[in-house]
């Protein structure tokens, strides 16, 4: 085989990784705000009628909970201004693509290194998959969670340039970092410390004054946001958060225990980080080194590594009060696999000779494995996700039962891109299940209905099943309907992992059979309401009232202070 053809051949491996992410990113991305991404529409709605420069400066980066978010709200302008309404997928895109931005970061330090190409394979099957399916999904926090990463890479990578343009690229990219989320604050101190290291006085000084203006910039006019949770965790509690944080990416791993799979591995890696972090700082004091560019490899990791395990420190300290399990969560997990990509870096730069070959490919194999695991593992959440969305935008859209879109042709009501969504076509359906019980296919659901539990007390309606086994995917499955003299509620029966790692991966059975859903109170009005089930099979849809009811006396809605 030619070179060229060989290099052909590893680049569409490269590609191959990059191509599945895109894709099943496509399948279940859709243009529908989640949480925080309503405060774009109130910045669109703010920077638009600002009267002058002053205001408009203001509602870019204004604060947002502990963050200023002035990057996402950029892009958020930058796509209303282009095609006349704001779309999330596209601020999704915005935050994938800085994603995939590392990966050429990765390719520089492997080929000023002198390793060829194929030393590059494993890093796009561990940096491009679903385990970060929730920010992969989230317009905001696609660029502000992955974004910052990336950002923050690249700042310290060029901050230690000898060149006088990288370093000034640097500056630029530092500002950009810290007005893109909170933890990009790290990047300012950790570049002092590695110019300090590189022993380069003017531009220690010289990053110290910008370092200084921007964190005034940042904290001027800052509030205090509502603080998390009280942790009620002792320090043993707080360590193991602290590993299973940083060996979090081992979650889609088919164990029984996943937390402590991710402890075990969150334990080796702070081992393997701690012996990086020293080895590599003797050597830089000592600046013994044989080729020059070995020295700016030791400095970049050495900084990406206090940035993983000082942003560990942050996040465990922060959330810890919403239970240690939550430290594993899907939006924290690029930390862990971008420690677990440093280390790869120390395993394969030193080596030499025949053996390069044989150990890329055995940690090839390893990527590979862990790119299938997780989307196997993690493509439920992603299809609960979707399924969470699409009834959410049904209830704050539909308030009485006319189920007529509303009229509203205010500014702010304009501003998001309309998109189609599955409930589209069960708008006349309900309302003809509403009179006569059943609409549309009636195939099996009555048998459906009658091995479905629906379990009410104070707080919510505990809806099981464990039957059912569909695995259609993307809008398919069932979703349960609440009806009551005034209003519909629409709300996701969620599924769950498929335990069985013979039906997973031989067969695709990606679901466990049965369902669940926990309708909480509070987000419904008081109200006696009829209980419907929704079947989605395809293109064929089945929506059956069988005599169930609930009755909520009182409404437990409640407000949530922000301060956006």
């Amino acid at each position: 085989m030619t070179r060229k053809a060989f290099v052909i051949i590893l680049s569409l491996i490269l590609l191959l990784p990059v191509a599945i992410y895109f894709t099943v990113w496509d399948y279940y991305a859709i243009n529908i705000p989640k949480w925080d991404d309503h405060a774009l529409k109130t910045f669109i709605v703010e920077y638009a009628q600002a009267g002058d420069w002053q205001g408009k400066i203001q509602a870019l980066f204004k604060q947002h909970n502990e963050h200023r978010i002035a990057l996402t709200r950029l892009f958020a302008w930058i796509d209303y201004a282009i095609f006349g309404h704001l779309n999330y997928r596209h601020l999704m895109t915005a935050g994938n693509v800085l994603l995939l931005a590392a990966i050429p970061l990765w390719y520089e330090l492997l080929r000023k290194n002198k390793k060829p190409l194929f030393a590059l394979v494993p890093i796009p099957f561990l940096w491009m998959t679903l385990a970060f399916w929730e920010n992969m999904y989230w317009g905001m926090a696609a660029v502000q969670n992955l974004g910052v990463v990336t950002l923050v890479l690249w700042t310290l990578y060029l901050v230690i340039n000898p060149k006088v343009v990288p370093f000034s690229v640097a500056i630029l990219l530092s500002f950009v970092t810290v007005l893109t989320s909170g933890n990009g604050l790290m990047v300012l101190p950790l570049g002092a410390l590695l110019l300090f290291l590189a022993q380069n006085r003017k531009r220690f000084a010289l990053w110290l004054i910008i370092s200084a203006a921007e964190i005034f910039c940042y904290f001027y006019g800052y509030t205090k946001p509502e603080s998390n949770p009280e942790s009620k965790a002792g320090i043993v509690q707080l360590a193991k958060g602290y590993m299973a944080f940083l060996g979090s990416f081992a979650e889609s791993i088919p164990v029984l225990d996943n937390f402590k799979v991710c402890l075990f591995i969150g334990t080796v890696l702070f081992l393997v980080a701690v012996s990086i972090a020293s080895t590599t700082l003797f050597r830089i004091v000592r600046n013994k080194y044989a080729v020059k560019f070995e020295r700016t490899t030791d400095l970049f990791c050495l900084g990406v590594i206090l940035f993983i395990l000082g942003t560990a420190l942050i996040v465990v300290y922060t959330r810890a009060g919403f239970g240690l399990e939550g430290l594993i969560t899907s939006r924290y997990k690029i930390y862990s696999v971008l420690l677990l990509i440093t280390a790869y870096l120390y395993v394969v730069i030193p080596i030499r000779g025949s053996f390069l070959s044989p150990y890329i490919t055995a940690i090839v194999a390893l990527a590979v494995t862990f790119n299938v695991f997780s989307y196997h593992y993690h493509l439920v959440d992603a299809y609960n996700l979707r399924k969470q969305l699409v009834t959410w935008q049904f209830n704050w859209t539909f308030s009485d039962k006319s189920l007529q879109y509303p009229k509203d042709t205010a500014f702010a009501a304009t501003i998001v891109e309309k998109t189609p969504v599955i409930y589209d076509k069960w708008l006349p359906l309900i309302a003809i299940a509403d009179r006569q019980n059943y609409a549309g296919s009636s195939r099996g659901m009555v048998d459906l209905y009658d091995k479905t539990t629906f379990s009410p007390d104070t707080a919510s309606l505990k809806i099981h099943n464990s039957t059912f086994t569909s695995q259609r995917l993307q809008d398919s499955g069932v979703y349960i309907l609440l009806s009551s003299d005034k209003c519909y509620y629409i709300f996701p029966a969620l599924r769950t992992r498929n335990t069985s790692r013979k039906q997973l991966f031989l067969k695709q059975y990606y679901f466990a059979p049965g369902f669940y859903a926990d309708i909480p109170f509070s987000e419904i009005d008081k109200g006696t309401y009829k209980i419907a089930l929704i079947r989605q099979q395809g293109s064929e849809t089945g929506i059956l009232f069988k005599g169930r009811t609930v009755t909520v006396k009182e409404s437990l809605k409640k407000e949530v202070k922000v301060n956006w």
